[in-house]
């Protein structure tokens, strides 16, 4: 018994020292090579963070930033018109800055619809496309060679696929305005099925490289300028394809695109073979289309007056006037807006006063192939 006391007590102080220094001799060796590791991941995750932000100074692009924090405060309008009107305008996706434009102030409070409560909200109204620098000038037309004939007009609306409300009042002012639906936009096929079904005509507002770009985007399916043959060709047919009823197409900004001819030609080579007319918006003041539209033997012509840069009452009124103006004088012209309350209001005030004086017609009966 006492021999097993002794070898019990001898065993456990041996088993206790023994592990400890086998401990004490491996342990030094394990903690400097784990050290050395979490080193050099340290220096590897501060030489990536430093690298990203470089890139984040040089790459960005001047101005995204300020322009990302104002497009995200854009907000739209909802403001009564005749009749009881109320026109729901729905918040425009920012899209990567989808308008070139220059609003001035508007000099009409409405309310704005916040994008995060839905609620109405107090703010600045949907701003379209409104042209930087864009050319005016009247474009230069044979005289009628019958001067009795009733002159005609072309109102075409575009920027189609963000207020449904609005589009819907404008088609029912008049069976041949022209609407241009924007691809891919949140109700760009479903406007264009009811105002199919309405009889109106509709176009492609297709969008394209300003000069702005990138600082300002056109959009989703945008033509850009660096697009080799077969891309810039597949963007346009899947825009084609994501409008149904369209039979013609105007180009929505584009004032670095339409001065580039070879880019036009491969466009106008798929209207072509789609058979769809091209009105020019003339955002460019040096616009290649006519001459590509004459190389290519399609269907053109090109916009007279824009009706609201301003979202004043007083103002479209006015440019309304100089469309019916130039309209006297040289048997037709094309004007284009958006679908503004305002314009909407606008129209509904003075559509009504051109009875036997004007007629509006749609955006295809004064397309012509040039020779």
């Amino acid at each position: 018994m006492v021999v097993k006391k002794k070898v019990t007590k001898r065993k456990k102080p041996v088993s206790r020292k023994k592990t400890p220094r086998i401990l004490r001799q491996k342990n030094p060796i394990a903690l400097n090579e784990f050290k050395k590791i979490f080193l050099g991941i340290a220096i590897l995750v501060s030489l990536c963070l430093t690298l990203a932000m470089i890139a984040d100074i040089f790459l960005q692009p001047q101005g995204t930033k300020k322009e990302t924090v104002q497009k995200a405060s854009e907000q739209t309008t909802i403001e009564p018109i005749q009749e009881g009107i109320q026109n729901e305008i729905i918040k425009k996706i920012p899209a990567k800055g989808l308008k070139e434009k220059v609003q001035k102030p508007n000099a009409q409070k409405g309310i704005s619809q916040n994008p995060v409560s839905k609620e109405p909200a107090m703010g600045k109204p949907i701003e379209y496309e409104v042209f930087k620098d864009v050319d005016q000038t009247a474009i230069k037309k044979p005289v009628p060679p019958i001067k009795d004939r009733i002159p005609k007009i072309a109102i075409i609306i575009d920027d189609i696929g963000y207020d449904r409300k609005t589009a819907i009042a404008l088609s029912e002012l008049h069976p041949d305005i022209t609407f241009s639906v924007l691809p891919f936009a949140p109700y760009g096929k479903s406007l264009s099925e009811r105002l199919h079904k309405k009889g109106a005509q509709l176009m492609l507002h297709l969008p394209m490289e300003p000069v702005e770009y990138p600082s300002v985007d056109p959009g989703p399916g945008a033509i850009l300028s660096h697009m080799p043959p077969d891309v810039l060709l597949g963007q346009l047919k899947k825009a084609i394809q994501n409008i149904p009823y369209i039979i013609g197409v105007n180009n929505h900004m584009g004032s670095r695109l339409t001065m580039q001819a070879n880019k036009m030609n491969q466009i106008f080579t798929i209207l072509k073979k789609e058979d769809l007319f091209f009105i020019d918006s003339r955002t460019a003041p040096k616009s290649a289309c006519k001459a590509s539209a004459r190389l290519l033997q399609i269907k053109f012509a090109q916009r007279d007056v824009f009706l609201d840069n301003i979202q004043e009452t007083k103002y479209i009124t006015g440019q309304f006037k100089v469309l019916l103006k130039l309209a006297k004088k040289h048997g037709f012209a094309i004007g284009i807006g958006h679908p503004y309350p305002t314009t909407l209001e606008t129209l509904v005030k003075e559509i009504p006063k051109l009875k036997n004086k004007i007629t509006i017609v749609r955006a295809s009966e004064l397309t012509s192939v040039l020779r």
